[in-house]
């Protein structure tokens, strides 16, 4: 047995594994948060925003003159001091939870998001432990020397020795 699957197999390890898979998922769904121009701000709002009169484009990416409007109290929103989420708030407030094309980062909308991915791993965890007890109960199985198998065998090599 190699050093890994025994390290896989102790519980320290899926342990370890899911630190590892829950610290990813958090520095992803946190990103880069560092200091940005206010123009670059205006434009990933601008992103995550639903233009109003298009069917499938974002307020960055239409170039209607709703979506103007919305990217100019964007620019505004940017320019009065407002992190992204307060702009994200505020347009929700005013003009719906309809436009925003991303989910809140707390909440009901945050949940959406976390509990498919926790499900499959517990879906993944439940299958890997059904499979260890299945590959054991296997080998208990094969190891398992019955008298009724013992008496099979004895009489099997009896009628081998009878044969002329």
């Amino acid at each position: 047995m190699s050093k890994v699957t025994a390290f896989l197999r102790s519980p320290f390890g899926w342990v370890l594994l899911a630190a590892v898979v829950a610290g990813a998922l958090v520095v992803g769904a946190l990103g880069d948060r560092g200091p940005r121009t206010q123009g670059e701000r205006v434009d990933a709002v601008a992103k995550t925003v639903k233009c109003p009169t298009c069917r499938s484009e974002s307020v960055y990416e239409s170039r209607s003159a709703a979506a103007q409007n919305l990217r100019n109290e964007i620019a505004r929103q940017v320019s009065a001091g407002r992190t992204d989420d307060e702009v994200r708030a505020y347009i929700a407030e005013r003009f719906g939870e309809g436009l925003l094309l991303t989910p809140g980062t707390s909440g009901v909308p945050a949940l959406v998001w976390v509990l498919p991915v926790v499900a499959v791993v517990l879906a993944g965890g439940g299958l890997a432990l059904a499979f260890r007890r299945w590959r054991d109960q296997d080998a208990a199985d094969a190891r398992a020397v019955t008298d009724d198998d013992r008496a099979l065998v004895a009489a099997a090599l009896a009628d081998e020795h009878d044969r002329p």
